[in-house]
């Protein structure tokens, strides 16, 4: 791992690299995207518009358990890579391993690594 990528992980959870289709509500719209990677506080996707820093939305997260719908609001953006921090934590999805502490995403009976 490179010092850059060590230095970006020291935040309140852990993230993990997920790729699954998202939907962003806001002001009416429904917004069509990516996610990149998710944490429980938080996650960043690719979206095909620029919102405003700040925004409040509701991010609707295709996991393979199910649509987790959650509330966040937009704490950056670099064009079309945003970065969301929800208004609760996501619980109940997420478990460490006990013996390596690495996290996992819980979809139905699969798991996906870190």
């Amino acid at each position: 791992m490179t010092q850059l990528w060590e230095e970006r992980q020291k935040r309140r959870h852990q993230r993990i690299e997920l790729e699954v289709e998202v939907l962003i509500v806001t002001n009416g719209a429904m917004l069509p995207g990516r996610t990149q990677d998710i944490s429980e506080s938080g996650m960043a996707a690719i979206i095909p518009v620029e919102l405003h820093e700040g925004a409040e939305v509701e991010l609707q997260i295709k996991l393979l358990s199910g649509t987790q719908t959650v509330r966040a609001i937009v704490r950056h953006h670099n064009v079309y890579r945003h970065g969301f921090e929800f208004t609760q934590p996501l619980v109940g999805i997420f478990r460490n391993d006990a013996v390596t502490g690495d996290l996992y995403l819980e979809q139905g009976n699969r798991e996906l690594e870190k």
